[in-house]
């Protein structure tokens, strides 16, 4: 794990992306977790999946988009195996595609395993690519721009400040017990270094509170802000894009690309079955890592 494997930490960089306003990409960013959440048609969201990476290639972003994909991995496994063990009633029958001991992997199951799948990668894609080209400083004035209140915005922007520091902190307590003969790896490396990376965030956090006391925080008085988000012609014209764009792929969503339109995914017995295999060995060995963890603490 290296210093840099926050997924969602800002990355600096002169591309256009970088650039632009936080207000537009805070409104679009909206907007494709909506249409996300509304969607379930594997292909829009495929289409989604495409665009972010591309924009975070073209942007210099694709090790964090890649980062945040491969971190996702154990979700989306468990994702797959759930929908296979417990799947939804077919209307008309469902179509059997392979049976594996006592389950009966069906094709209607393992499609909607697959569109939700595609439907965290896609929303996760979307937070990455803006996240990781917006300054958490140029977030906060955007969210003010768009009438936030100032507590909600402040809390969101230490937030996006906070997270990709415990990566690093935990990044750096693991290189620390490595040199000092620790060899365990994934969950079990991490459980025993979480004791330490909280206890300096409680310790952080006090002392931002503190700060924040000290310069007059809460007495009542307006606040200003040293960092305000640009918001010309240029931009309005892109967030209210955003917002056309949010309402109709809602829509369409909604009406067309919703729960009932997952098309039936039929694939040989084989595939199925490594499929449903691959995933559900992630599953047990992400599952057994934990136990063990566990067990040792």
């Amino acid at each position: 794990m290296s210093l840099t494997a926050a997924p969602f930490a800002y990355v600096p960089g002169t591309s256009a992306l970088h650039r632009l306003s936080a207000v537009p990409k805070l409104v679009w960013l909206l907007a494709g977790l909506v249409f996300c959440l509304v969607t379930l048609h594997p292909v829009p969201l495929l289409v989604v999946l495409t665009a972010s990476a591309v924009a975070a290639i073209w942007s210099g972003v694709g090790g964090p988009m890649w980062r945040a994909m491969r971190v996702l991995g154990p979700l989306a496994a468990s994702i797959i195996v759930l929908q296979v063990a417990a799947p939804a009633t077919c209307p008309g029958g469902c179509t059997t595609l392979a049976i594996a001991g006592p389950f009966t992997i069906s094709a209607e199951a393992l499609a909607r395993g697959v569109a939700f799948v595609l439907r965290l990668l896609a929303m996760a894609s979307v937070a990455v690519v803006v996240l990781v080209t917006t300054r958490p400083a140029d977030f906060f004035g955007a969210l003010r721009r768009l009438r936030v209140p100032q507590p909600v915005a402040l809390v969101l922007s230490t937030t996006m400040e906070l997270v990709p520091l415990l990566g690093r902190e935990l990044a750096i307590v693991l290189d620390a017990q490595r040199a000092r003969g620790l060899r365990a790896s994934g969950i079990r490396a991490v459980v025993p270094a979480l004791v330490p990376v909280f206890v300096a965030a409680f310790e952080r956090v006090g002392r931002l509170a503190i700060a924040m006391e000290a310069r007059g925080y809460g007495a009542g008085a307006a606040r200003t802000s040293y960092r305000t988000a640009a918001y010309g012609a240029r931009e309005r014209a892109l967030a209210w894009a955003g917002v056309v764009a949010g309402v109709v792929g809602t829509v369409l969503g909604a009406t067309l690309w919703g729960a009932g339109s997952v098309p039936v995914l039929v694939v040989p017995a084989g595939v199925a079955l490594v499929v449903v295999g691959v995933a559900a060995a992630s599953f047990v060995v992400l599952i057994g890592s934990a136990l063990a963890s566990l067990a040792r603490a």
